[in-house]
Parts: structure tokens; sequence; C-alpha cells
């Protein structure tokens, strides 16, 4: 199955490409997709990939848990494709994160990102660190209010469900949460935004979600299957280089400037922290957060 108007080749679709350039980094924007029936989008060619990962890249808890989960949940036992094959009658939720380390998952994604490029072209110093997840859910699971520190293009391959993004309250709750966060904090929330709009996932639809946005996701009756293919640009990666040398000088008992606030603090910050990584040995950003 193809999503209406889309031939195989155009992975991912933008309908309107101006409206995407003016909320990229800002609001969700509604995509549509082609890889519905992708081989390596199965059920069983998860189940493979799953064992195929190092056991840290995949996570698996119960599915029914409540929209709030502030600390997170506990993880489920045994082998992953035995999880991904059983995903219609076990309750679990699942996530492959990652999914770049297998070469095969790797050409998928740079084939999608690449096509999303076209309209991105280089905004905000250009797309880095591409990544991608695949999540699995039990019938009526839902995924508690949570931030993520990525550009998203959250497509739906099997399934329904209602992705609902949320704007923070104010920008003092956003601060407050990031600064959380960074601080060595869960991603996911205890309390819910206000406002956020939901929009309903189906196969071959998707959403764009910028980074730091809350959203939660409610499953609908039927397994959802999910590819979330990520990014930084150069702009979000200063962000998050910010934040964590923020979080080391609050430790000082220091009151840092929040990213964005002095374009000229924000490299000093940022050439700070590769010149320490690099003495360490390296200078990735740390790894996603379940």
């Amino acid at each position: 199955m193809v999503s209406r108007g889309l031939s195989r080749e155009t992975l991912v679709q933008i309908d309107d490409r101006d409206a995407f350039v003016r909320a990229f980094a800002r609001e969700p924007v509604a995509v549509r997709h082609s890889l519905v029936d992708h081989p390596l989008l199965t059920l069983d060619a998860i189940a493979e990939l799953a064992d195929a990962l190092p056991a840290v890249s995949v996570e698996r808890h119960h599915a029914h848990q409540p929209v709030l989960a502030p600390g997170g949940a506990p993880e489920v036992g045994g082998p992953p494709s035995e999880t991904v094959r059983e995903i219609e009658t076990n309750g679990c939720w699942m996530v492959c994160w990652y999914i770049e380390q297998v070469p095969e998952y790797r050409q998928l994604l740079n084939a999608i990102l690449d096509q999303a490029d076209t309209v991105i072209r280089g905004r905000d110093g250009g797309m880095q660190r591409r990544e991608g997840f695949l999540f699995l859910s039990a019938p009526n699971a839902v995924t508690p209010v949570h931030f993520d520190p990525e550009h998203n293009f959250l497509l739906q391959i099997r399934g329904a469900k209602d992705m609902n993004v949320c704007d923070w309250d104010d920008p003092a709750t956003e601060q407050r949460e990031l600064d959380r966060y960074h601080d060595g904090g869960h991603r996911n929330l205890d309390t819910l935004p206000k406002e956020s709009s939901t929009f309903r996932l189906v196969p071959g639809g998707g959403v764009y979600v910028p980074p730091w946005r809350p959203h939660w996701v409610q499953n609908s009756d039927a397994v959802s299957i999910s590819l979330s293919i990520t990014f930084r640009t150069a702009l979000s990666e200063r962000a998050e280089r910010v934040h964590i040398v923020n979080s080391h000088l609050r430790r000082a008992h220091l009151s840092p400037r929040p990213p964005g606030s002095s374009p000229m603090v924000d490299r000093a910050k940022e050439t700070a922290y590769v010149l320490r990584n690099r003495l360490r040995g390296g200078a990735k950003l740390p790894a996603h957060k379940g």
C-alpha cells in the first residue's frame, strides 16, 4: 500500500513547502510517505533488527501507562525478537534506538532525509547527526508526555494513533523543564501542558515535530508501528551544548544565560564544550535518554 499520490521513489512528501519552511524548528507539520510496504519495516524484519542491535539500543515496557509518568517505566525482559513477534498480544511498548547501526537501515534513513533536505536546504546550519528509531505499540498503548532533543519526522507504518503535540504553558516552564532534564532528570513531564494539537496518524501519514516540543501518544485498538527519522542542525546542536555547559555552571552555583540569549555567549560555551570533550577523547552529544 502506497499513500495516494505518492510514488515509491518519493519516500517522504511535504505538500506545502513554504508552510513547512515557516514552521521549521517552531511548529509541527503533517507530512506523507510511501514506506508502508517497505521490506525493512515488516514485523519479521524488525524482529531480526531487534536481535541484531546492542541490548542497550532496545527499550521495552508494558504499554498501558498513564499520560503522566515522570520517572519512566520498568523494563520488560526476554529476547527482543520475541517481543516484536508477540506485540499483538503481549501488551508491550517497544523502541529500537539508533537503527542506523545496521547498514540497511542507515541507507533507508539517509534516503528519507536526503529528500527532506531538498526542502530544508541547510537551514539552521544544515542536517547533522542523523538517527532513526522504530516504535512498536500494543493496542491502546499510551506513550506518556515527554520531549525529545531532535528534529523528528514520525512516520506511521501500521495501525493508527493520535500524536498530541503540546505547547509549553509559558517560557519559564519550558526553561525549568529543560534545565531539569540537562541536570540529569527524565524527559517525561510531571504535568500535562494545557494546549496541544492532535495529529491522527494512519499508514502513509506522519508529522514533523520540532526539538523540545512536549508530546504524548494514544494508540488505537490495533498494533502500531512508527518510524522516527531524526536529525540535529548546527543551531540545535549548539543549543544542546549550551544546555550541558549551563548544567555544569549551575552545579558551581552560577546562574547562566539560557541558549539563545546571546549568540556570542552561546558560541563561547560551545567552543568550551568542544575543547573539553576533545581533550576527553570525543565531542559527541549525549545519547538519547529513554
